[in-house]
């Protein structure tokens, strides 16, 4: 027989624990054409701002060609170093041999004083954003080194410690050494706690219609599933049932909550819904946000969630990478709806890299035309020319099929062999002719990358 004292106590941890366990809820992945699209456009854009980069860290912003070479694994590059600068001319400019030099182009040195002036122009938006995610911690500071892994994906810049913090001390203090690529023991703590900035995107919404409607409804989460999907009964109820549940704050002290418990449950996708909002373009790859697990209060198996809850996140395997994105934040056409005012780098930097292929495709056209001219005044006479050009063509076409394999650009590549390649065929009495195959349309050259 139990003692009051002791019943009172199991009474209190069976109200604790769910009667159905939320890890038993399996919900099958769907893949989502559209968001996986979005996504394969921005292949040529991540791994151009990778080589870029290695430049611009580099002492004076030079380095060797051989040296940025032999860095191609390490930025995941599928094709040869000067054969993707080749591609994309505008990036970087490269010195004549016998040590050629990679440099920034007046391309990308023009867009960098364009990128500075942007930050500082949007400093407040992107300050308030960084202090959003340390209110979101649990100890009110984030190590330095987890702050620089992900600054691209919130919109900071590279040297935010130096440029950005110290513009606002009333919201920052850094703490500790970080060293001059921000790896060191440092820790940004959160000097004062703003209210107005504690609020969630979702709540956020919520005030706002309340301005226009007169009554501010319950904040809550939108869920939005995919066209043709369908959840099974059991899951169907456990998700109306929680999300009748009231809303949880990421801002807010959850710390007495039951792990297990919807409440929780509730807590942890309003704090990936809120990272991801905070996001420049509302998706982050899962292993960014699995580095704050321990100030976020996250759980090991936090990326169970995305899936768990198809109607607001989805988890796209394109890339090589789990890449969370917030479903509510695209339309069906894998554009977003709302865009960020720091996205404009993006397609600023884009416009570069479409500039500069274009002069390659132009280029190439012209030696195409060459060569085709030279073929036929040399057909009557049985003489190979234009080697040289032969050769570099078919390297172009085996190098573009290296560069777009596993994408959608890769369907419309047209191999530059086929181009060079010669039949030889007997003509009349026995003289040799060089008659060129059927080229592919010249406009399958705009759909190459």
């Amino acid at each position: 027989m139990l003692l009051p004292a002791a019943a009172a106590g199991v009474h209190r941890l069976k109200s604790l624990c769910p009667v159905r366990r939320i890890s038993s809820l399996k919900v099958p992945w769907r893949r989502d054409a559209a968001l996986d699209a979005a996504i394969l456009r921005d292949r040529r854009y991540r791994l151009a701002s990778r080589l870029v980069r290695e430049v611009l860290l580099s002492p004076g912003r030079r380095l060797l060609l051989r040296y940025l070479s032999k860095r191609r694994q390490r930025i995941r590059l599928p094709v040869l170093v000067p054969t993707f600068l080749r591609r994309y001319p505008t990036l970087l400019s490269v010195s004549p041999p016998p040590n050629p030099v990679a440099s920034p182009s007046p391309h990308l040195l023009s867009f960098l004083e364009f990128a500075s002036r942007h930050h500082a122009l949007h400093s407040p938006l992107l300050a308030s954003r960084l202090a959003k995610l340390l209110m979101i911690s649990s100890t009110r500071a984030l190590p330095v080194p987890k702050i620089a892994a992900a600054k691209r994906d919130f919109g900071l810049p590279d040297d935010f410690l130096t440029s950005l913090v110290p513009r606002y001390p009333h919201l920052f203090r850094l703490v500790g050494d970080p060293g001059p690529d921000a790896s060191g023991n440092a820790f940004l703590e959160l000097v004062s706690w703003d209210d107005q900035l504690a609020k969630s995107v979702i709540e956020l919404r919520a005030d706002k219609e309340a301005d226009v409607v007169g009554i501010r409804p319950r904040p809550n989460f939108t869920v939005k599933l995919p066209r043709g999907f369908y959840l099974k009964k059991e899951m169907r109820e456990w998700v109306r049932d929680w999300l009748e549940l009231p809303y949880v704050s990421p801002y807010a002290d959850t710390s007495g909550l039951h792990p297990a418990s919807p409440e929780a449950e509730k807590r942890l996708i309003g704090v990936l819904h809120e990272v991801l909002s905070l996001s420049v373009e509302r998706r982050m790859a899962v292993p960014i946000i699995g580095k704050f697990c321990d100030e976020f209060r996250l759980s090991n198996a936090f990326a169970n969630a995305f899936t768990r809850h198809p109607g607001i996140f989805y988890v796209s395997l394109k890339g090589g990478i789990k890449t969370a994105v917030l479903r509510e934040a695209y339309d069906e056409n894998g554009e977003l709806v709302d865009k960020d005012p720091m996205i404009e780098l993006k397609e600023r930097f884009v416009a570069i890299m479409d500039e500069g292929h274009r002069e390659y495709l132009e280029e190439l056209r012209k030696k195409r035309e060459e060569l085709e001219k030279q073929r036929l005044q040399e057909a009557y006479r049985g003489a190979k020319v234009g080697t040289g050009i032969e050769d570099e063509m078919e390297e172009e076409g085996i190098d573009e099929s290296d560069e777009d394999d596993d994408s959608e650009e890769g369907e419309a590549l047209m191999t530059w062999g086929a181009v060079a390649k010669l039949t030889r065929s007997g003509v009349g009495n026995g003289i040799a002719a060089f008659v060129l195959e059927p080229l592919n349309s010249l406009s399958r050259l705009e759909d190459i990358l």
